[in-house]
């Protein structure tokens, strides 16, 4: 059987008028033409028939070219790409198609009610190979396919999901049924090529945190709910107000994060390598995707840490909405409100929200602000259209705008700082299907980011009270196309642009100067099924870098099905990042502390290979997996104290020794920084989660991550990162009382290295708790509540006679909320 006659067949000609929903595009897929043409791609397409050996005529791509691309690719292994190119199409060879029979029905909920948006997965049970269909607005689905065995899977958010095995030699209706779940495993994911796919069938492993899980926490921040991930360490500074996250033992500045698979602007290059995801809310979320270790074969440079992927929420009703607000401790202030609908070819999400915090300080009697007070406002706005049944448009803008007040004991004494940040990011989709089993996929996307810091030095007032700005601006598109082939083949290739430009004024140096990277990629990824039970994913990215030119990175992956619950994965890939516009261009030097920050134009890029092998073991009310993992990472980039230059001799010396360009212009009497390739370091580990359902009101969760990080030089273990980590969940409902939700989490943190202000240290051991609670008072209306660190555990050095920390929690924080949604079928 051919894969090609499992996609779904076009609705009838009436289904526009029924409506439609904006994930409903069908399954994706692509032809890349076997021509010269090829070795030159650029942003024009065009396509020609030509026929084939059915007598069917196929859509032939080809590239005009340009000399942006013949620049960008030129030297970047044409040949060995076209040779991978040419084994893969030759796997499986193309087949006609016969007549199909079809596999309809509805999915609805326990009352009746149908599911929109949900998704339904089709498997060959003698292949393996699987395909996807989000239903309409009545909560239909259709497939066409052969005659055969088959298992449909339904999947849903907040539902338990449900599989029926299937014989088709008639075309048969399948009603699926889904009853809640008080806490669903989010069972979907989206790979970096943007396919739709069941997470246990996935050869790439990926966790995910649902919207079960986002919404009953209380709380409101992405950098607080991934706080409590096995492997993943959240820690805001010293100074409380900008968040890291770490993977694996690999630090922020080596992962990529992502909204629907797009990255997000925070001037990260600049910030120490941070994206703070204390500016990212869980309001507007659906999910989170995870990928740990090397993914830049599918997500390009900075990934080779691991990959954080935000998805967005999509409408699933006529008309939907819902008003949210909350406050506590801290002065702390929340609310939101979004309204969703779909109506005939057009479907549209958009949310508003408001949040705000006091300042706090942890040391009493302390001039220093420990985290800084806030008032931030939200955006997003999404908004599709389905010109035809093979073409859709989506576009999305998310921003937001911050303000933020401190104080720190700066040389000339203590310092007030006000900082205003604002980021807007705006994309658009196509997807047009060329034919049933050829999708082409286009995306535009411009982000900005925009930050403004003033001083007020309380003891010389009008001395240093200068606005620094800092300016960032990125631009992409990409191209992709996916080719299904045979009934065992899905081939998926496309080409990225993205620009990155960087402006920033410095307080004291008053340089306004800027500067930009452009990178020009060429990926392609080949998943096959060999048989029912086993399939591999081959695929590389070829990258094209305006300083470092060419590279190449591989992964190859792997999903052995044993048995229908257990599952083994293993997966091998490389990854690289280039240096950062700060790492390469930035010159800072501190107005209040005399030390200085020097960039290096000669730094090599970062590589790194990683190794996942573990296995999933799910049968009905238990679930457990085990993840071994080892990241190896070259020329790891750090700033590195060179001294402190007291004469015009000594700082010409240390700009001979480490060959700086005198136009960074370094000053006598300051500490100096210089970024350096110094580090070739590990991370090792295993991760192991499991879950047991005692009741089906009843859950238990627990995680545990083991992680040895180490310099392979010194072997000394790695600063900031815990040996052991892991986590204990209790989720329990009730229908008593009206319902009720309730759960208790537990995160446990072992000792860690800490390289602060008093030199290299150990962090004690320590728990945080949190406790959520919802009641229902009316239909549609909630109330919650929540306490986050209820054990009130703090930093152990504020006890100390002069009191000192390194981890900035503020101790026990309450919270109480109303919720109100409504919607309309």
């Amino acid at each position: 059987m051919r894969f090609g006659s499992l996609l779904p067949a076009i609705p009838p000609d009436d289904t526009a008028a029924r409506g439609w929903h904006p994930r409903a595009t069908g399954y994706r897929s692509v032809i890349i033409a076997d021509n010269p043409a090829m070795r030159h791609p650029t942003w024009r397409a065009h396509r020609s028939p030509r026929p084939s050996s059915s007598g069917c005529p196929i859509q032939e791509f080809g590239w005009e070219e340009t000399n942006l691309t013949e620049v960008a690719i030129a030297d970047m292994g044409r040949n060995t790409l076209t040779f991978l190119v040419a084994i893969l199409f030759t796997l499986v060879p193309l087949q006609a198609q016969g007549e199909k029979l079809s596999i309809e029905g509805t999915v609805i909920d326990s009352t009746g009610g149908v599911l929109v948006g949900t998704d339904v997965f089709l498997r060959d049970t003698r292949s393996g190979l699987e395909i996807h269909q989000v239903t309409d607005w009545q909560g239909r689905f259709r497939f066409l396919v052969d005659q055969g065995s088959y298992q449909l899977t339904a999947a849903e958010t907040g539902f338990e999901s449900v599989t029926e095995s299937v014989v088709v030699r008639r075309d048969i209706e399948v009603n699926l049924e889904m009853a809640p779940e008080i806490l669903a495993d989010q069972v979907v994911v989206v790979s970096g090529s943007r396919e739709q796919e069941l997470s246990e069938n996935s050869n790439t492993k990926v966790d995910v945190i649902p919207s079960t899980m986002l919404h009953d926490t209380g709380y409101e921040t992405v950098r607080d709910v991934l706080s409590e991930e096995p492997g993943i360490i959240t820690r805001s500074g010293s100074s409380g107000n900008r968040s890291q996250t770490q993977i694996q033992g690999i630090d922020s500045r080596q992962s990529l994060i992502l909204i629907d698979g797009l990255p997000i602007v925070g001037a990260k290059g600049i910030k120490s390598g941070i994206l703070n995801m204390d500016r990212q809310s869980v309001g507007r979320l659906e999910r989170i995707e995870i990928v740990k270790g090397a993914s830049s074969a599918l997500y390009g440079s900075d990934a080779i840490g691991g990959v954080i992927n935000m998805i967005t929420r999509e409408p699933t009703q006529a008309l939907e909405g819902s008003v949210t607000a909350s406050g506590g401790s801290l002065n702390r202030f929340d609310a939101r409100t979004d309204i969703g609908f779909i109506k005939d070819k057009w479907s549209g999400f958009f949310e508003v929200e408001r949040h705000k915090r006091n300042p706090y300080s942890l040391i009493a009697d302390d001039i220093r602000t420990t985290g800084y007070g806030f008032h931030r406002y939200d955006y997003l706005g999404k908004l599709a259209y389905k010109f035809s049944e093979n073409v859709s448009l989506r576009t999305m803008a998310n921003a937001f705008d911050n303000r933020e007040k401190g104080r720190y004991q700066g040389t000339f004494g203590p310092t007030g700082t006000i900082t205003n940040d604002s980021a807007q990011n705006y994309s658009a989709v196509m997807d047009i299907g060329l034919s049933p089993m050829t999708q082409w996929n286009l995306r535009g996307y411009y982000g900005k980011y925009d930050e403004s810091s003033a001083l007020n030095i309380f003891s010389q007032p009008g001395d240093i009270n200068d606005t620094a700005n800092l300016n960032q601006r990125l631009y992409r598109f990409d191209s992709s196309v996916s080719q299904v082939i045979g009934s065992r083949q899905l081939l998926q290739g496309g080409v990225e642009w993205t620009q990155d430009q960087y402006r920033g004024y410095n307080r004291v140096l008053g340089d306004n100067a800027g500067q930009g990277i452009t990178m020009v990629d060429l990926w392609i990824n080949d998943r096959i099924s060999l048989h029912n039970r086993l399939s591999v994913t081959l695929g590389g990215r070829f990258n094209h870098h305006s300083r470092y030119g060419k590279h190449f990175v591989p992964r190859a992956s792997a999903l052995f099905r044993v048995t229908d619950d257990l599952r083994l994965r293993g997966a091998v890939g490389r990854g690289f990042r280039s240096p950062d516009l700060g790492q390469l261009y930035f010159r800072f030097q501190n107005p209040t502390h005399f030390y200085q920050v020097i960039g290096n134009t000669h730094l090599d890029p970062e590589e790194s290979t990683t190794y996942q092998v573990g296995f999933d073991y799910n049968p009905s009310k238990f679930r457990f997996a085990v993840n071994f993992f080892r990241n190896d990472i070259q020329d790891l980039i750090q700033a590195e104290y060179l001294g402190f230059p007291r004469s015009p001799q000594e700082l010409a010396g240390l700009l001979e020794s480490f060959r700086i360009d005198p136009v960074f212009n370094p000053s006598l009497f300051r500490a100096f920084y210089h970024y350096q390739n110094v580090q070739n370091v590990y991370t090792a580990g295993i991760e192991s989660r499991v879950e047991l359902r005692l009741t089906h009101n009843l859950l238990l969760s627990s995680g545990y991550t083991y992680l040895d990080a180490r310099d392979k030089e010194t072997n000394a273990f790695l600063s900031q990162r815990h040996r052991h980590h892991g986590n204990f969940r209790i989720f329990f409902n009730t229908d008593r009382l009206g319902g009720l939700r309730t759960n208790l989490r537990g995160t446990y943190f072992g000792k860690w290295p800490i390289v602060g202000r008093r030199g290299s240290s150990i962090g004690d051991t320590y728990q945080i708790w949190d406790w959520y609670l919802a009641k229902p008072v009316k239909r549609g209306i909630e109330l919650f509540t929540s306490v986050d660190n209820l054990l009130d555990s703090r930093d152990s050095g504020l006890t100390a006679i002069q009191p000192t920390f390194f981890r900035a929690d503020p101790g026990r924080l309450a919270r109480v909320g109303i919720r109100w949604e409504f919607g309309v079928e």
